[in-house]
């Protein structure tokens, strides 16, 4: 008959078993995720501390793509408004040539021919688009801003509103410039003089040559106040875009400290708890003359 004594011993050995067992399954887990806190149970301060960094840090990573999408569409706004410049450069350049009064009517309807190109080359790049998406028409991405009408006249079809991007809690970053300020003032439309440059080429009119010239100089600093406004936007993204990569590299490093597992140690735990469990279930098996190791694992 067993004695009350034995069968706390052995009560005792079997605890103390199945308490190995769990560690060598935890220390499974530890050697096969890498990771030392997966649940509430395995460390309850740092498992709260782990789901706080790794909010925050899904937050930075969003952020970090919303200015990477920012970044490419401030690309190809700069890339826009440079070919716009280069173009009004040249429409100045061809009515300069225009407004002497050696030219012919036939010279400068030859000259108009150009002009109309750059018009419409110009119309283009206010509806240019990145990812489906016009860059020029405000917050109405899905419209071509501008449209051709009669008579070289060209109509905006965006509205006057900016894009802006969070790039950290309650800080915005505008990204984003309506086609109407761009191309149609301030300062003048960029549109309305090229039309008005037209009409005095094809109808040999020196004076609205000259006109036209003047009103493409203010056109020209008009699209290069835009351009810089752009740069300084990309800059205000780029500083921020540093900024948060650091931040995703000081999360992470907290995440690996308080939630990694040490493999090496993890390894070296995992061996000792499996030369202890095959210690004591010998030890038990010797005692009983029966080993557990069949019902136990």
């Amino acid at each position: 008959m067993v004695r009350v004594a034995d069968q706390q011993f052995y009560s005792s050995l079997f605890s103390d078993l199945q308490h190995t067992r769990g560690r060598i399954l935890g220390a499974q887990e530890q050697v096969s995720s890498g990771l030392r806190v997966r649940k509430p149970s395995d460390d309850p301060s740092a498992f709260g501390e782990v789901v706080r960094h790794k909010a925050s840090l899904s937050k930075t990573q969003q952020a970090i793509r919303n200015i990477q999408f920012s970044t490419a569409r401030l690309d190809v706004a700069d890339n826009a408004l440079s070919q716009a410049g280069n173009l009004l450069a040249r429409a100045k350049e061809l009515a300069v040539r225009a407004r002497s009064d050696t030219n012919t009517a036939a010279e400068r309807a030859a000259i108009a021919q150009e002009v109309r190109q750059i018009h419409r080359q110009l119309v283009g790049i206010a509806n240019t688009e990145v990812n489906g998406q016009t860059v020029f028409a405000g917050t109405r991405t899905d419209v071509s801003p501008f449209v051709i009408t009669v008579g070289d006249t060209v109509v905006y079809q965006g509205n006057g509103e900016t894009q802006s991007v969070e790039v950290e809690p309650g800080q915005l970053v505008q990204v984003t410039i309506p086609g109407d300020q761009v191309f149609a003032g301030p300062n003048t439309n960029v549109f309305d003089g090229l039309r008005d440059l037209l009409a005095a080429l094809e109808t040999n009119n020196g004076s609205g040559i000259a006109a036209g010239i003047a009103t493409i100089d203010l056109a020209l600093t008009q699209v290069s106040a835009a351009h810089g406004q752009i740069g300084a936007f990309a800059s205000r993204l780029q500083a921020s875009h540093e900024t948060l990569l650091a931040t995703v590299e000081v999360t992470q490093r907290i995440l690996s400290e308080q939630g990694d597992a040490d493999l090496a140690k993890a390894v070296s735990d995992l061996q000792r708890y499996q030369v202890a469990f095959e210690a004591t279930s010998e030890a038990i098996g010797r005692i009983l003359n029966l080993s557990l190791l069949p019902f136990l694992r």
